[in-house]
């Protein structure tokens, strides 16, 4: 099974990536959100974009999709005083982005069922929304949403869903990665903006992961975005980690259409699924 996996598009995403992307046949393409800028509209109109694929897409919002500049800014300042009045209206936003983006699934606590013929694979869509590192983002909408009022419940919801599979291989969608990997600012989901640097990923969704491992679910990768590959400060972080037989993959290249020697490229990156490992590649498209 082939899998295409396209990164935090910040509005860079056109009718050519629908071209070519159907072109390649993939069985589905999973989006790790952030499709939006600072301005929910020009998220709306890229979501649209995404609606004239052919190829079975799912998408799960990241921490600037369905959102407007106020409440991103609150949820970065943890302004908590702000963060319940700016949510507001946020049903409405997450209605408006799963519209604009039919026939395309807007995922989150939820399971996908590919099918190939040949194997079957469940997409396990984890916290929607996320935006990385020990505090629960966008808290007011999670809760009204989901019931999710902290880590632990929103650990719990990724992993009811990983209970319901009787899949060949499980794949996680998430939009950050999870804890677990490395602390330094170059570390795959490492903090790059803080002195400290640190470990940014999310913690529901490393639990959840082991968890689902424990029960003999077979687990085989893990795709998310987020953390952008260019650091603040410059070098590069890893896009992909093996470890303990599951892979991780980083899609978020930013931007993921830029000029290089006088051509226009396009980033994705493509998922193998085999019988025994996911392997997976960077695709540059022109």
């Amino acid at each position: 099974m082939r899998i295409g996996v396209v990164g935090d598009v910040h509005l860079a995403f056109d009718a050519i990536d629908v071209e070519r992307l159907d072109a390649l046949a993939y069985t589905a393409i999973l989006f790790v959100g952030d499709i939006a800028g600072y301005f929910e509209r020009g998220g709306l109109e890229t979501a649209r974009v995404i609606a004239q694929l052919s190829t079975p897409a799912i998408v799960i919002p990241g921490n600037h999709d369905a959102a407007h500049v106020g409440q991103m800014a609150a949820e970065v300042l943890e302004a908590e005083a702000l963060v319940g009045l700016m949510n507001v209206g946020q049903p409405g936003r997450e209605r408006a982005l799963a519209d604009a983006l039919s026939p395309a699934v807007l995922a989150g606590y939820s399971r996908h069922r590919l099918d190939d013929g040949e194997r079957t694979v469940d997409v396990i869509a984890a916290r929607p929304h996320s935006a990385g590192g020990p505090r629960l983002a966008f808290r007011p909408h999670l809760a009204a949403a989901f019931g999710v009022e902290d880590f632990e419940d929103s650990r719990r919801l990724i992993e009811a869903r990983v209970a319901e599979s009787d899949a060949d291989d499980l794949i996680f969608l998430a939009h950050n990665g999870p804890t677990g990997l490395g602390a330094r600012r170059d570390d795959i989901w490492g903090c790059d903006f803080r002195d400290s640097e640190g470990d940014f990923g999310d913690p529901d969704l490393e639990y959840a992961i082991g968890d689902a491992r424990e029960l003999g679910k077979p687990v085989r990768a893990v795709i998310a975005g987020h953390m952008h590959h260019a650091l603040r400060g410059g070098g590069l972080r890893p896009w992909r980690l093996e470890r303990d037989g599951v892979l991780y993959v980083n899609a978020a290249r930013v931007p993921r259409i830029f000029e290089q020697d006088g051509r226009t490229l396009r980033h994705h990156v493509e998922l193998i699924v085999d019988a025994d490992r996911v392997r997976a590649r960077e695709v540059l498209t022109s």
